[in-house]
Order: structure tokens, then sequence, then C-alpha cells
């Protein structure tokens, strides 16, 4: 019984010096963060959407159970003035300046606008300084990527985009519904187009531009406008029935997307979309060169 009693109390100690230990590691990576990121702790989660949820996209949402590691992800999309330091620091062209137009919003249509590209505004005009903490747009999949590798070259850290998986992890903060805000998305929530509000909600506004970065509530880990503002880049390419194959596997772990395809996803919905297109589990795809008035990114930090 002694011997019992000592392995028990043991095991205890031994337990709480683990999840001191860890407690402590989790501290220390926390201390060295950027300002503007946070720590996500890993863990399991049910990717996607059950077949219930409302104007979901049933051909792509099979829910499917994912393992994450812990990761730092920015508060907040990249901003005009951030990508203008790297711009400037490092001369880079994007694919807008260098094929000389991006998609504009139109109505309910995207044109091909003519000599637009990350400078400019939602109006087409040159960015005001009063939008110089509005979230970079007319940016592709590659002006992101190049961002990343210029951030970690001069810092030392790795920066890069988030994978799908974490993307729609860290969106949902730990939320089963279909918004982390719960099963509805207003405009005094998030920025998208409130002539057209999930369900048989009540309309809301439409503002016809983005917002600053860090306009509303952020969800229940930190992070602001994981809906509507912007769709963001993600780093994985994009397949159609990639999530049934996860689905086969029963448990996949730091999944990141299949091994082919020609476009990437993006995630979140932005200022010009529906409300359905905002949810947690909803998907959209572009090129790689693919640059829009709705699209923009933002940095995770590998731990």
């Amino acid at each position: 019984m002694k011997q019992k009693a000592i392995k028990a109390i043991l095991s205890a100690l031994f337990l709480a010096v683990l999840l001191f230990l860890g407690v402590t590691v989790s501290a220390s990576v926390e201390a060295a963060l950027p300002a503007n990121f946070v720590l996500i702790h890993g863990g399991e989660f049910i990717m996607g959407s059950p077949e219930t949820e409302f104007d979901r996209s049933s051909n792509e949402e099979t829910q499917h159970r994912v393992r994450l590691s812990s990761f730092c992800m920015s508060k907040y999309a990249v901003t005009v003035a951030e990508f203008k330091r790297f711009v400037e620091a490092s001369d880079y062209q994007t694919d807008a300046e260098k094929g000389g137009w991006s998609y504009i919003v139109s109505g309910s249509e995207f044109i091909k606008g003519k000599g637009i590209n990350w400078y400019h505004g939602i109006s087409g005009r040159v960015r005001p300084q009063s939008e110089k903490n509005h979230p970079v747009v007319y940016v592709s999949w590659n002006d992101a990527v190049a961002y990343c590798k210029w951030l970690s070259t001069k810092t030392g850290k790795r920066f890069r985009l988030p994978t799908e998986a974490e993307r729609e992890y860290a969106c949902r903060a730990g939320s089963r519904t279909p918004f982390n805000t719960g099963e509805n998305l207003t405009t005094n929530q998030s920025n998208y187009n409130g002539n057209y509000p999930y369900k048989y909600n009540p309309k809301g506004v439409y503002r016809q531009n983005t917002v600053a970065v860090n306009s509303f509530l952020p969800n229940a880990w930190g992070l602001y406008n994981m809906h509507g503002n912007v769709a963001e880049w993600c780093m994985d390419l994009y397949h159609g029935t990639y999530y049934d194959m996860c689905y086969e596997k029963g448990i996949v772990t730091n999944p990141a997307g299949p091994g082919t395809g020609s476009k990437r996803v993006l995630r979140g919905g932005s200022w010009a979309d529906n409300a359905r297109y905002c949810r947690s589990a909803g998907r959209d795809y572009a090129p790689s060169d693919g640059r829009s008035g709705s699209i923009g990114f933002r940095l995770v930090l590998d731990p």
C-alpha cells in the first residue's frame, strides 16, 4: 500500500512538473513575440461544417478531425503602412505592378482595373493617409509569400502564411457555430456586405470599403477581423475534395493541403462578400498571381 501511495505521489509530482514546464515554455514564447502576435495553443478540432449548417458548400466542407501544433498568429492583417515599408526596403514589384492591372469591384462584378495596385484603395484612387492602418489589398499570394521571406530575413524569425487548417482553428477560437460570434454575424461585428445577411437575419450596413485592421471586437483568442474586411491568403493549394481525403484518414496532423493544384486557398470573406462567405468553414480560392480589392493576408510566426 505504501509503495502504491508513493507511486501516486511521484506521478502527481511528475505531472505537476510537466504542467509547470509547459506554462513556463508558453510564457517564454509569449514574452518573445512581436507586439501584434498571439500564441495559439495547439490541439484537436473538427474542421469543416456540419451538413445542417445553413448556406454551407456541401461538396467542400466535409467535417474531419485535425490535430495542430502550437503557432503564433498576427492579431491583424498586414496593413498598407507595413507593406509600404517592405516595398521601400526591398524595391519589390507586386504582380499587379508588373501586370499593370488588378480586379476591382464594380457593383456585383469584378472587372480589370488598369494601373491598380497596392498603392490604391477600393475606390481605385491612391490610398489616403487616413487608411494607412487598413489592410493592404491588390496583393497576390506570390506577393504575400515575398513579404514573409523579406520579414524573415530581416528579423531572423520564420514568418509565413497560415495553413488553411490553422486559419480555421484560429478563426473558430474554440467555437463550433457558423461564426465565432455564434449563429449570426452582424455588421456591428464585422465588415461585409450587409445587404446580404446570414440566414433570415435583418440587413446591416454595406460600407463598400475596408476598415482599420483593429476595428470591431477580437475573437476569444485576441484575433481581429477573422470574419470579413479582407479575404486572406493561406499557404495551401486548393482542391475541392481535399476534405474528403482527410476524412478517410480519420485524423490528420498539421495538414498542409494537397500536393498538387493551380490555385491557393482564401479564407474569411471580405467587405464585398455576403455573410455566408465569412463563415468559419467557408472556403474560396484564386490563382497564385490573383489580386483584387477584397484580398489581403496575415502572418504566422513559428514559435
